[in-house]
């Protein structure tokens, strides 16, 4: 399992519930929101990873990832 911690910009905080809610749709990745601009992003490893990234580019103008595990 890999874990990062997503932060996005204020401005954008609006669309977190929304991409988490879309990360939950997926089998095997849980998102959670910590508060309005951070998120607990796990998946079962590298691929799923760099999905949520990619996924998080999409959305997000402002955001930064920190690997946790």
């Amino acid at each position: 399992m890999k874990a990062t911690k997503l932060q996005i910009g204020f401005r954008e905080w609006s669309k977190l519930p929304d991409f988490v809610e879309t990360i939950n749709e997926e089998d095997e990745m849980l998102a959670y929101m910590i508060d309005n601009t951070t998120a607990l992003l796990v998946a079962p490893g590298e691929c799923g990873l760099a999905w949520i990234e990619a996924q998080a580019a999409h959305w997000f103008n402002d955001y930064e990832t920190n690997s946790i595990k």
